[in-house]
């Protein structure tokens, strides 16, 4: 049986990933199927629970279709939830660079 503190853990990834996952923008048009490619790839390492190949399925995606800074911010409390600490700085440059949220009116 799984440490209590370890599946809590995980389910903390899970939803992590899940969110960062829902707030990605439509994939462009010159890169559609690749991007329905990743997202069937993502749910299969969710299924079987390989977190960290989701995370760098979600990351190649973010790039992919310029992901807006709250997914960047979402990747990188997995990173730290994960203990991937040498992930942080790519996370927080993409998140830096991350386009701006367009202003309504």
């Amino acid at each position: 049986m799984s440490d209590p503190e370890l599946v809590k853990s995980w389910k903390v990834t899970e939803t992590l990933l899940e969110r960062a996952r829902r707030a990605l923008p439509d994939a462009p048009v010159d890169h559609e199927q690749a991007c329905i490619a990743f997202l069937a790839q993502y749910r299969e390492f969710l299924e079987h629970n390989e977190l960290e190949l989701a995370l760098d399925v979600l990351e190649t995606l973010g790039h992919l279709s310029s992901a807006r800074g709250g997914f960047w911010r979402d990747l990188e409390r997995v990173a730290e939830n994960m203990g991937l600490l040498d992930r942080l700085p790519a996370l927080q440059k993409a998140f830096s660079q991350a386009p701006m949220p367009t202003k309504s009116r």
